[in-house]
């Protein structure tokens, strides 16, 4: 098998099945510690594989505030509000949410970059747009924060929202030329002590789950969702560059579904597949631009 197939591949069926295997997350332990537990491990494994390769760990005051604002939006906010979604949505549905993650890159990149918009990729911006609000129509019609399904999807998109500043961000790292496995290592670390900070001045208790599906969810969405995920997909974009490998985030919300409908249930219906066939054909049209 071609190496660059198995990569993307490999990278799917690390992150693909995240979504669904976050539930077993909750439960018990506060969704905020669980995310702390989550990347706190995932940290220290990274952190310890940079020291074994002698990998340079060494950076500026300046670079580790960027480190650490990329660490507080990638692996603290964005996934605690996304941990919450997933108390109201099923999985698919929360990754489907993430799906619109590249068209808030460019509105981000307009906003704090002053970029200027294309008409193609307002075009696929509107496509993939259009294709949530077909899949969620029925709840944004009657759009209630009572509601735990429009919660749950105003969650998402939320939780979206905050991952796309921590791309910008990443993005600045990476302009910077820094290391992006140390940078991954520390923003992980950065982003799970914040957390832990305010867990500990809101009082939070930090219990833990001796249940066998949640140790295995942990280990799971710490070294297979997080340090294995977060390596493959940037060994693709080492191959590919950043906008090639970025169709794995464009194919991860359908592998996703696929989850939901073989664990939770998830029946498809036209507005589901039309919705799903839009979001894809958006994303597609936004990357063949950038």
């Amino acid at each position: 098998m071609n190496s660059t197939i198995f990569l993307f591949i490999a990278t799917l069926l690390c992150w693909g099945p995240t979504w669904y295997i976050i539930k077993f997350q909750l439960g018990t332990v506060d969704p905020m510690v669980s995310v702390f537990y989550r990347f706190f491990l995932a940290s220290v494994i990274i952190l310890l594989f940079c020291i074994y390769k002698k990998i340079n760990l060494r950076f500026s005051i300046k670079e580790h505030f960027f480190i650490a604002v990329l660490g507080i939006f990638l692996f603290n906010i964005n996934y605690v509000i996304f941990y919450l979604s997933t108390q109201y949505l099923i999985s698919g549905f929360v990754a489907l949410c993430f799906s619109s993650i590249l068209f808030m890159n460019v509105i981000n990149n307009i906003i704090f970059h002053r970029s200027s918009p294309n008409i193609v990729t307002l075009i696929g911006g509107t496509i993939g747009t259009l294709g949530l609000i077909i899949i969620f129509y029925d709840e944004i019609i009657t759009f209630e924060f009572s509601s735990g399904t429009s919660y749950g999807i105003f969650l998402g998109i939320i939780a979206t929202y905050f991952a796309s500043l921590g791309n910008l961000i990443s993005a600045h790292t990476s302009k910077i030329k820094l290391e992006v496995i140390p940078v991954t290592g520390l923003g992980m670390f950065y982003g799970s002590i914040s957390l832990v900070i305010y867990l500990i001045l809101m009082g939070n208790s930090f219990s833990f789950e001796l249940s066998h599906q949640y140790i295995f969810s942990l280990i799971y969405l710490s070294i297979f969702g997080s340090v294995f995920g977060f390596s493959l997909y940037l060994t693709l974009i080492k191959k590919l560059g950043s906008n090639d490998a970025a169709y794995v985030a464009i194919i991860m919300p359908l592998v996703a579904l696929v989850v939901s409908t073989f664990f939770e249930g998830l029946v498809w219906d036209l507005s589901l597949v039309l919705g799903a066939i839009m979001i894809v054909l958006g994303n597609i049209i936004i990357l063949k631009r950038s």
